[in-house]
């Protein structure tokens, strides 16, 4: 009964491992949301994702984002907060299409 019980319990270890393991990248997840037109939702994983993880490329993209469902003032907002970390910034670089929704 005992070997079961810690079988189970090393077997739920492994699980949970696998899983934050392999979870999603926040980022990579914000991208390809914004690659398939999604942009809300790439606003939605990069204010989070920003706030634990402030980079130029995730600012870029929130702002770019935002820019496409015509938030103007938020845009430029992030596009400063990119700039201002990284002020080489390229975007082609950040958005393989151009900063255009791939088809």
């Amino acid at each position: 009964m005992l070997k079961r019980f810690i079988g189970a319990v090393l077997c739920l270890a492994g699980l949970s491992f696998f899983t934050l393991a392999f979870a999603a990248d926040p980022y990579q997840e914000a991208l390809s949301a914004y690659q398939k037109g999604n942009y809300r939702k790439t606003v939605e994983v990069l204010q989070d994702y920003v706030q634990k993880t402030p980079s130029a490329e995730a600012y870029y993209l929130l702002g770019y984002a935002n820019y496409k469902l015509g938030n103007l003032i938020e845009a430029d907002k992030y596009f400063d907060e990119a700039y201002l970390i990284n002020p080489d910034l390229a975007p082609e670089k950040i958005i393989p299409s151009g900063g255009q929704q791939s088809k």
